[in-house]
């Protein structure tokens, strides 16, 4: 059976990991699969975040950048932090700690222009539950390019804003998976149906790394 499982009538089949290696090949074949496996996940909330953009399912779309980022981020962190442990705090779904743990592994200041795009993709765990939202109000811009991104005014006191630019979120991506040693084709190999691959390609800057 290929890395990727095996569909049958819709139906993915993915045995354990165990079933399918000796104990011998360790810890490092371990953190492999869970590298491979956070990326495969990850490509999955990305997908789905870009077609819920495209057809305007806001502030889900947010939600699932979120998920996309946290998950490519574990991916890259796999083998220094133990996966146990990215469960916890200060990691779990914090993004700006993953962010920060990332960039001192890195060591690479170049990665600071990412900083914004990862503080707005943080505003969005905040109103994963709708309590914030009824408490507050909201105000949510699928933006795909930094133009499509501005301020809102009004005499009245405005809701919180939350707000991403898509085509830095396509990036960022891509930035941590050339880090990260990750083939982004790899995961999209799969991809029959049209609607995925649209969703990849349409305003995408990066899109030729993953078709």
């Amino acid at each position: 059976m290929r890395e990727g499982g095996k569909y049958r009538h819709g139906t993915r089949v993915l045995p354990p990991r165990h079933r399918r290696s000796a104990r011998a090949e360790g810890q490092v074949n371990r953190d492999e699969t869970f590298k491979w496996q956070f990326s495969d996940l990850a490509t999955q909330y990305y997908v789905a975040a870009r077609i819920a953009a495209k057809t305007g399912l806001a502030p889900i779309h947010g939600n699932l950048f979120h998920h996309a980022v946290e998950l490519y981020l574990k991916a890259a962190l796999v083998g220094t932090i133990p996966v146990e442990r990215m469960k916890q705090r200060p990691y779990s779904h914090d993004l700006r700690a993953l962010w920060g743990a990332f960039k001192t592994t890195e060591g690479d200041p170049a990665l600071n222009r990412f900083d914004r795009t990862i503080e707005a993709l943080h505003e969005f765990e905040s109103i994963r539950y709708p309590d914030r939202i009824v408490d507050h109000g909201m105000i949510v811009t699928i933006g795909w390019k930094p133009g499509d991104v501005g301020p809102i005014t009004g005499t009245m006191k405005m809701p919180p804003s939350y707000e991403i630019v898509i085509e830095e979120v396509d990036r960022l991506i891509i930035e941590v998976l050339r880090r990260a040693s990750v083939n982004p084709k790899f995961f999209t190999m799969r991809f029959s149906h049209p609607v995925a691959r649209e969703a990849l390609a349409y305003e995408n800057p990066e899109a030729a790394s993953w078709l």
